[in-house]
Formats: C-alpha cells, sequence, structure tokens
C-alpha cells in the first residue's frame, strides 16, 4: 500500500520539525550552566598588553620563583624581596578559587599550606612588586 502526500503536507511537515529542532535547541540553551564561560572575557581582553607585559618582564629579568610541594605545604623561593598575592585558581569549580596575600622573608621565601586545599590541579597566578617594577608569573601544580 502506497500513501501520496501532496507537495503542500510535505512542506508542512518539513516546518513544524524544523521549528520542533529550533524549540529544543533554545530550551537547552536556556538550561545550560551560565559558569561555562568566563564572565570577565573583556576585562581580560582589555588588560592583555599589561599582563603580558608583566609576564615578559619576569623572563627578562629572570625572577622566576621556584615552587615545590612537601608534607601538604607550597614552597616558594623569590630571587629578591617580593610582595603581593597568588591566586588559587580551580577551573573544575570556581567558588573555591583564593586569592591569598604574600609578603616574602628575609631569604625571600614564602610558604603556604595546602590542606584546605581540594587534591588536584590548580592553577597559580602569582603578582608582585620589586624595585618599582611589577611581574606577573603563572604555572600549574597539583595537590595530592
Amino acid at each position: 500500500m502506497k500513501i501520496k502526500i501532496n507537495w503542500g503536507t510535505g512542506i508542512t511537515i518539513g516546518m513544524g520539525t524544523f521549528m520542533l529542532f529550533i524549540i529544543v535547541m533554545a530550551v537547552q540553551m536556556f538550561r545550560q550552566s551560565s559558569d561555562d564561560y568566563d564572565h570577565q572575557y573583556y576585562e581580560k581582553g582589555l588588560a592583555f598588553d599589561s599582563v603580558y607585559n608583566q609576564e615578559k618582564q619576569v623572563v627578562t629579568d629572570r625572577v622566576q620563583p621556584i615552587l615545590r610541594i612537601e608534607h601538604e605545604m607550597l614552597y616558594i623561593d623569590f630571587t629578591a624581596p617580593a610582595e603581593g598575592n597568588v591566586d588559587f585558581e580551580r577551573l573544575a569549580d570556581e567558588r573555591l578559587n583564593r586569592s591569598i596575600p604574600f609578603k616574602a622573608d628575609a631569604d625571600n621565601k614564602i610558604s603556604i599550606p595546602l590542606g584546605e586545599f581540594r587534591k588536584g590541579r590548580w592553577d597559580l597566578r602569582f603578582e608582585w612588586k620589586n624595585n618599582g617594577k611589577k611581574y606577573q608569573y603563572r604555572k600549574q601544580i597539583i595537590v595530592k
């Protein structure tokens, strides 16, 4: 048995299917979590040159901090006196992000306890000043 459908019915079914597809996609977009994008995207774009110059200055002046983790402590050795902030960023959960101010001791070292941090990967962003210059350095660590 053959069913005959005229061209008007085919167009109507095609348009209805397409409209249903669009409605389903719109509902899915509104259900998606708003944490899936960077809220400061444009602000970071405007500040890119400044950040780039600060990161380049670290390499130029050879002042990369040395990081090591021992017994749930993060030890950071600077090449010169440093005072600033270190931001702990967790890509998996933005609510766990933390900013810790620091001032290096007489030996240009700081230590940060990691006992309260969740295990896994953390992105660190150091911002500090020394002799009137601003520096920025990024590093990834794994808290075990």
